[in-house]
């Protein structure tokens, strides 16, 4: 055999041998502790050594350029759940190697029980598929939305001065939710706002509320995906108390699934620290100069009985 039939051969193996590691069938996780591992190669033969592990929430990437040319450029992209977790570009000398670890857990959906992340690189890509359950309200490592703030103050609503809460949402994940944030207080049944927060973002919605501006108010707040009345996409909750003129004390709870105010036998905030008297609850947030709208109306009725009394 010639020499030129030797490389000849040479050459046909590690080609095959490319070959076959980038058309391995796609990872489905990990073994118990043991990561799966994957060597995808790029269209200009940079080699890429990528291993995830579930336990840990990580995506490990060794890359090795065996090609003759200096200064390759390269890179990739790791998406979870169809949101990006990382992406990169950079240039590798002949037979230089670089090592990075990723964690995925800011791109998981805790919406989903099915998870996959994907690994991209210039003409290929491989993909790890994995399954875990998560509660959307007490998710551990993984971030998700929740209520940072509650401030009760007094603002413009329609025109009209109105008690209102300053609701600040934060959303520390890559992962854009579709929530909704329902206010009950003593004083208003229920508001309901779209609450959808820009991954890696936070924002403030203003809640108008029924109560009297003058007096103390108490209420929580619920933020949630999906349905009210069921702790699936449940994101967070907190109950606040304060005065418009001054400081609003605020506590994390547990989610309650409620029922909302358009349906039947639906739920209604109480605390007894902060009760609304008779008069209130008949006003229903309704005022006259400051003054629930029962007590002038009872007047009226009071007064007009005993007219007619007296004639």
């Amino acid at each position: 055999m010639g020499e030129n039939d030797t490389f000849g051969m040479i050459v046909g193996l590690f080609s095959a041998l490319l070959i076959v590691l980038v058309l391995l069938p796609a990872a489905t996780g990990t073994i118990g502790d043991v990561p799966e591992k994957r060597t995808v190669v790029d269209s200009d033969g940079v080699v890429y050594n990528v291993s995830f592990s579930e336990e840990e929430s990580t995506v490990s990437v060794g890359t090795y350029n065996p090609t003759r040319w200096d200064n390759e450029i390269t890179g990739y992209s790791i998406r979870i759940d169809g949101q990006r977790v990382q992406n990169t570009n950079f240039r590798l000398d002949k037979n230089e190697r670089r090592t990075e670890e990723i964690n995925i857990t800011p791109g998981i959906n805790v919406n989903q029980d099915n998870h996959t992340v994907e690994f991209s690189t210039y003409g290929n890509s491989t993909q790890f598929n994995f399954t875990r359950k998560i509660n959307s309200s007490s998710s551990g490592d993984v971030p998700t939305l929740y209520i940072s703030d509650v401030e009760v103050t007094t603002g413009t609503i329609d025109g009209e001065p109105s008690a209102v809460a300053n609701v600040t949402l934060v959303n520390p994940s890559r992962q854009l939710y579709s929530t909704k944030l329902m206010v009950h207080t003593v004083g208003t049944d229920g508001s309901l706002y779209p609450a959808s927060v820009r991954p890696e973002s936070s924002r403030t919605i203003t809640v108008e509320l029924l109560d009297d501006r003058e007096a103390e108010i108490a209420g929580e707040a619920r933020l949630y995906t999906g349905n009210m009345t069921t702790e699936e996409g449940a994101m967070d909750q907190v109950e606040f108390a304060g005065e418009t003129e001054g400081e609003t004390q605020v506590w994390n709870t547990s989610y309650d699934p409620v029922r909302p105010t358009w349906m039947n036998d639906n739920y209604e905030y109480h605390n007894d620290s902060y009760s609304r008297g008779l008069g209130e609850r008949l006003s229903g947030g309704r005022e006259v100069e400051g003054v629930p709208i029962a007590y002038p109306v009872a007047a009226l009725v009071v007064g007009w009985f005993a007219v007619r009394r007296i004639r």
